[in-house]
């Protein structure tokens, strides 16, 4: 059965095939998320077509294509897709699929090439997208064969932002600096502070059994730190406190972007991300002078640019006894299936940051996070048992409860755009993340609105 709009009452909802109103289901404003929409194939095959088929999604970093004629293989909401820097310099994205039957173009991960040939039949495209030649051309009538109508499929935007690309297959898609709003002062803070980024190595990629929700909830979700990760509280590499991560703000931007600002401990070592002094110095450089305020107490940071890309700026001991080392980690999660995801995991440093510095932050992040990360390790196995115990008939109609916070007010002294709380525990932001994804399901584009608890509640 289709799932469509229907009427209602007084009103147009989103009747699903066992005759349950996904408005009723999922009620953000309550902090009531029915547990069926992690793992149900018929809301999976919504998002397929409502979001993943609409939304701004993220490509990579410019720096992972630094030289021209380098092409690498990513994802684009769902669909696979090539993200080139052509022979001129300029970047564009494409869907990874021949023309002609639909064949992967770049069977590599990566590669540097001007020309891009399709192993099924030979058909060959510029590194622009061009269809410039193609086996057996002769054989074709007139008019049978209009090359310059089958090029390769381009992204129907693309947009970029200190050097994180995004695209979307949309074309009625907002642009992409109206769509990020507000999180650009903050992805000024954690992606410009010192005047650019570059990835280093490539990125880790694994899978997991799980709906893809429970890690985008997760990214916004800072109390579960002392709990879910307590074997490196028992080890001394996270202070013995259930409390330790709570001091700091929870930030309601535009669109579904959420993100959280948190203070360390009370010494000098957490000031500024906890970079090194060379770095800390570049800071009024690029920053404004209540940005550089902003970032002096910050320590911790996680954000989510809506639907599923992350970043986590972090401090934390890669082995014990080992003092803290920060790093900047950038996180997306694909879905494969309802209860199946892709995960992407980026390390990047500042430019100009010295080696000895590069090198304990490489060394740091590898031994946290990825696949053999003691974090993601914890993290991966309780996505997948929560996952397995919302598959049940039981399960599937009850709700998740997302009420912490639920009548806090808003911080008025906070001096950054979006609404902030006080505080670095509550489930504000997931209430609002979840509200955008309500709304993108229900009414796509056509039902953007600020995604602000302190102006709809």
């Amino acid at each position: 059965m289709t799932t469509t709009p229907q009427r209602v009452g007084a009103a147009t909802r989103t009747m699903l095939a066992n005759g349950q109103v996904l408005e009723d289901i999922v009620q953000p404003d309550e902090g009531l998320i029915s547990r069926r929409i992690y793992s149900d194939p018929e809301i999976f095959e919504m998002e397929k077509e409502r979001l993943f088929a609409k939304g701004w999604f993220f490509v990579g970093h410019d720096s992972e294509i630094p030289e021209p004629g380098d092409v690498i293989t990513r994802i684009v909401g769902m669909d696979p897709a090539l993200f080139v820097r052509d022979d001129d310099g300029e970047i564009r994205v494409f869907l990874n699929s021949c023309r002609h039957r639909g064949m992967r173009v770049c069977r590599t991960d990566r590669e540097n090439t001007s020309f891009l040939r399709c192993s099924y039949h030979g058909w060959v495209y510029k590194n622009t997208g061009d269809l410039v030649s193609v086996q057996g051309e002769s054989f074709y009538g007139e008019d049978e064969l209009q090359k310059e109508k089958f090029g390769l499929i381009p992204v129907a935007k693309l947009g970029s932002y200190h050097g994180l690309v995004f695209a979307t297959w949309d074309p009625e898609a907002p642009e992409f600096d109206e769509f990020l709003g507000d999180m650009k002062y903050y992805l000024d803070i954690i992606m410009n502070r010192t005047g650019g980024m570059k990835v280093v190595g490539t990125p880790q990629i694994w899978e997991a059994e799980t709906g893809w929700k429970f890690s985008a909830d997760n990214f916004t979700d800072n109390f579960h730190v002392y709990f879910a990760h307590h074997s490196l509280v028992e080890l001394g590499m996270l202070p013995n406190d259930p409390d330790f991560a709570g001091r700091g703000e929870l930030i309601v931007a535009e669109e579904g972007h959420i993100l959280h600002i948190t203070a360390g401990a009370p010494t000098d070592e957490y000031r500024y991300m906890g970079l090194p002094q060379q770095l800390r110095d570049k800071f009024p450089e690029h920053l404004d002078a209540e940005q550089v305020e902003m970032a002096k107490g910050l320590a911790y940071s996680a954000g989510t640019v809506f639907p599923n890309f992350h970043w986590m700026q972090l401090m934390s001991s890669g082995t014990i006894g080992q003092s803290d080392v920060p790093f900047l980690n950038l996180r997306l999660e694909v879905p494969v299936s309802p209860t199946r995801s892709r995960m992407w995991s980026w390390l990047l440093i500042d430019k100009d940051a010295d080696p000895e510095y590069a090198k304990a932050s490489y060394e740091t992040y590898v031994r946290t996070f990825g696949p053999a990360g003691i974090y993601d390790q914890d993290d991966m196995e309780n996505w997948e048992d929560c996952t397995r115990m919302s598959l049940g008939p039981a399960a599937r109609q009850n709700t998740m409860h997302h009420r912490m916070g639920l009548h806090r007010p808003v911080d008025k002294t906070w001096p950054g755009p979006g609404s902030a709380y006080d505080v670095a525990y509550g489930e504000m932001t997931q209430r609002s993340w979840y509200s955008a994804w309500l709304n993108f399901m229900t009414q796509g584009w056509a039902g953007r609105k600020t995604m602000d608890e302190g102006q709809t509640r």
